[in-house]
């Protein structure tokens, strides 16, 4: 089952996938949230979306970003618009750049 802490907020339209943990975050409007995702002490912001399998840990993700399945971030900031690989593990870092192709990435760490 899904849960959100009380320390917590979803805002109004976002969906969240089964077996989801929220706790100490704010997720906005209109996000989709995959299953099996979790985020801790973390902000996403409007229409993101985030695959099953996620953990997201002391990040703020930008509006219209997109993390794809089974992604780690920790002490991230994912840009609006950004877009994170199926599978990628990051920390401490800016995302800023759209990350679909295989044409790399700018990151700040």
């Amino acid at each position: 089952q899904t849960q959100v802490g009380a320390d917590s907020m979803v805002g109004p339209s976002s969906q969240l996938g089964d077996r989801c943990s929220i706790k100490r975050s704010v997720v906005g409007a209109h996000c989709v949230i995959g299953k099996n995702v979790k985020i801790v002490n973390s902000v996403i912001m409007d229409h993101v979306t985030i695959g099953d399998g996620v953990k997201i840990e002391s990040c703020v993700v930008c509006k219209l970003a997109k993390i794809g399945d089974s992604a780690q971030l920790k002490d991230c900031e994912v840009g609006a618009t950004s877009s994170v690989l199926k599978g990628a593990k990051r920390s401490g870092v800016t995302i800023t750049a759209d990350l679909d192709g295989d044409d790399g990435m700018t990151e700040f760490v």
